[in-house]
């Protein structure tokens, strides 16, 4: 699954570097052919690091660890709020 996206190579080994000092496994990837053609934009400059599906969420807490806490797995703690849609008096 991808976990990083970006357009610089080395930046990409830098962040697989980083998860695997923590023990997951990950893989710099990059669309064949886009380094040979030059192409740094778009879907073909685009460099991503892959990790597998078990890694994918304990990858995001490294890589983002001030990012906001995930919501529970069910909806029994998930406080459910409706809105009254108000009428426009003209």
């Amino acid at each position: 699954m991808v976990v990083y996206t970006t357009y610089s190579l080395p930046e990409g080994y830098i962040v697989a570097g980083r998860l695997e000092s923590e023990g997951i496994p990950a893989m710099v990837h990059q669309m064949p052919g886009a380094n040979a053609l030059g192409i740094r934009v778009g879907n073909l400059g685009e460099i991503t690091v892959l990790v597998r599906d078990d890694d994918y969420w304990r990858a995001l807490m490294i890589l983002e660890p001030d990012s906001p806490v995930l919501l529970p797995d069910g909806d029994d703690d998930i406080i459910n709020i409706e809105f009254d849609e108000e009428e426009d008096d003209e």
